[in-house]
């Protein structure tokens, strides 16, 4: 029979939960396995709370140190990836047919233990219209399950937003600050929009003025076009080859679109005749402005910003590290 006694006062395992029964019986395995033993577990967490599980694995990964053993346990429970000072996490995921092992902790890891996606990168810009080239971009880059876009409305706030971001401290490396292109388009402009936010003789002035320096990105405008102007522009130029009848009459819609005082209404005019919904409507408008040569260069800044973001954070399956648990 397990028990615990201590000072006279005796805890058997009749008195004991299921869980307190289930680590008795894992240490007393682990305790008396020969030095340089491997010990295999499967689901550590089951019946365990949070903090009982923390502090098993504190007991079992300073004695699988000092006694040299190896253990080697399964789990589902994401509390699990904040320990990874202690033990050494693999993920283990079927893909096609094969097991393949990941050594990082990336969001899609994540949404496999909780069912719950995580997006890490966090994009703002101004308007819908911006909403909807980014949620193009992020598509083209398989991408939308990493994002998470704001709208902050008129170009000035993204200075202060990102002024804030670095009061607080926060991290600058996921996030994105984006301008439609016709305001602050050059780096003097927005130097000068920094100094509106980033007030002071201090010296932390100046430090954070200079981290924010290149953290403001924008959509490359010809000068003097509007962000509107230009995808009409971008739609009634396209090649016309292999489109089919959902974006030829976008095209015949804008074509009947001249002169626009209002440069809104390059855009909103066309789903308005069409009778389309302005998100689902905005999202075919960009699908087909992509299709331009020039699409490329227009969004580049941020494509160049995050690619490399984005691959990051993704899963690369392993030439060689497969697991075979079949």
């Amino acid at each position: 029979m397990i028990g615990v006694e201590s000072e006279g006062l005796a805890y058997s395992s009749l008195s004991m939960s299921a869980g307190e029964q289930k680590i008795f019986l894992i240490l007393e395995t682990i305790l008396k396995a020969d030095k340089n033993a491997l010990i295999l577990i499967d689901e550590l967490d089951l019946l365990l709370h949070d903090e009982a599980l923390k502090k098993l694995i504190d007991v079992i990964s300073t004695h699988a140190e000092d006694k040299n053993k190896q253990i080697i346990f399964t789990t589902h429970r994401e509390m699990v990836t904040t320990l990874s000072d202690k033990i050494n996490i693999r993920h283990v995921v079927n893909i096609q047919g094969r097991s393949y092992s990941f050594e990082e902790t990336k969001p899609d890891a994540i949404n496999r233990l909780t069912g719950k996606s995580t997006t890490p990168i966090e994009i703002y810009v101004e308007d819908d219209l911006a909403v909807a080239i980014i949620n193009k971009i992020c598509s083209s880059l398989k991408a939308s399950r990493y994002v998470k876009i704001f709208k902050f409305g008129a170009a000035s706030n993204a200075f202060t937003l990102l002024a804030s971001t670095l009061i607080r401290g926060d991290n600058l490396s996921d996030k994105l600050y984006i301008l439609d292109g016709d305001k602050y388009s050059t780096e003097n402009e927005k130097k000068a929009a920094l100094d509106k936010v980033f007030t002071g003789t201090e010296s932390r002035t100046y430090e954070l003025k200079a981290a924010a320096e290149g953290k403001v990105k924008q959509f490359n405008l010809p000068n003097g076009v509007k962000p509107e102007q230009y995808i009409h522009y971008l739609i009634t130029n396209v090649p016309l080859d292999g489109l089919g009848g959902e974006y030829l009459e976008i095209i015949e819609a804008a074509r009947d679109i001249r002169v626009e005082l209002d440069a809104h209404n390059y855009i909103s005019n066309i789903l308005t005749k069409l009778g389309i919904d302005r998100p689902s409507g905005l999202t075919r408008v960009m699908d087909l402005a992509s299709r331009h040569p020039e699409w490329d260069q227009y969004v580049s800044e941020v494509t160049d910003w995050l690619q490399p973001v984005v691959s990051d954070l993704m899963e690369r399956l392993p030439e060689n590290d497969t697991v075979d648990i079949t």
